[in-house]
């Protein structure tokens, strides 16, 4: 049984090393779904810009004027953007649902780590992996909507007062609450699929019970493990804004740099993404796991 917190990052990341070969179905997908959604407002661009005589100052800075004129002359063809946007993202969460029953899959049985294998688990789990989703996405509603009520109420309490600092404390404290919130929903939400993908179960609701035992049990080293690699996924973003920061800001240069860094930092929060699935199919398939008593015979 693992004890120790190291003894669960070592094996995670010698899984996402043997399987790295995954993470590039996963930058694609991201890839496609950013030239899809990219295309739109190109040819927008493109359209105004090449019978305009500012698309050559624009290159040098960002132009008010410009902007507003773009808002008005295409003002009906920018207010449809959104809609796609909706209804792109949500093929795109449901592709993501698909490569985590892959990813599973070939986590929960090493020996079968290849292509075939990935698309196979992918299949298998989707329709109950994406029935947790959208039991999720009603608690992550209703955490919001607590922190809506939340927020309502302490206007009320503090709206004829003026204890400034004892509200905003009061409102920190709320907002931390909503990620505590946000987090646990998300990691009940993770290990339910990585139990149903072990388990081989595709009955959703017999499996929350014990889960929830599960983790009241081991809450420590869940919430441990799971706040550690959230960390490193924040330690980057960090180091992405540094380097950002530290670019030339010569036009064309810039933005070439700034494309490439954007997909170090993609490819990244992939690993980190790829790093929670390998903790908590280690961590559950350990705890779980049967313990075999040891049998001593006796030499005559």
């Amino acid at each position: 049984m693992i004890l120790h917190i190291k003894e669960i990052f070592r094996p995670a990341i010698r899984l996402i090393w043997k399987n790295y070969r995954f993470i590039w179905l996963y930058w694609g997908a991201n890839l496609a779904f950013s030239i899809v959604l990219s295309l739109p407002v190109f040819y927008l661009l493109n359209d105004n810009l090449q019978h305009s005589a500012i698309s050559d100052s624009l290159s040098y800075g960002f132009d008010y004027i410009w902007y507003l004129q773009f808002r008005n002359l295409y003002g009906t063809n920018i207010g449809e953007i959104p809609y796609m946007i909706y209804g792109v993202a949500g093929i795109y969460v449901l592709i993501q649902t698909f490569f985590l029953g892959g990813l599973i899959s070939i986590y929960n049985n090493t020996k079968k780590d290849h292509y075939v294998d990935f698309f196979y688990g992918g299949v298998k789990y989707w329709y109950r992996f994406t029935k947790v989703l959208l039991l999720s996405v009603v608690f992550y509603s209703l955490a919001f909507e607590l922190n809506d009520i939340t927020g309502k109420l302490l206007s009320y309490m503090f709206a004829d007062q003026e204890k400034i600092i004892f509200e905003f404390i009061l409102r920190a404290s709320r907002y931390l609450f909503l990620i505590f919130l946000l987090g646990m929903v998300t990691a009940v939400g993770d290990y339910l699929k990585v139990a149903l993908g072990t388990k081989d179960s595709s009955r959703i609701f017999p499996e929350i019970y014990p889960l929830m035992g599960f983790l009241k049990d081991n809450f420590s080293r869940v919430f441990t493990v799971f706040f550690l690699v959230a960390i490193m996924g924040a330690l980057g973003a960090i180091v992405y804004n540094f380097l950002n920061d530290l670019l030339p800001k010569s036009h064309y240069l810039y933005l070439l740099l700034t494309f490439i860094l954007q997909q170090f930092l993609i490819i990244f929060r992939l690993s980190i993404k790829m790093l929670f699935t390998a903790t908590e199919v280690i961590l559950y398939k350990d705890i779980n796991a049967q313990v075999i008593p040891a049998q001593v015979e006796e030499v005559i």
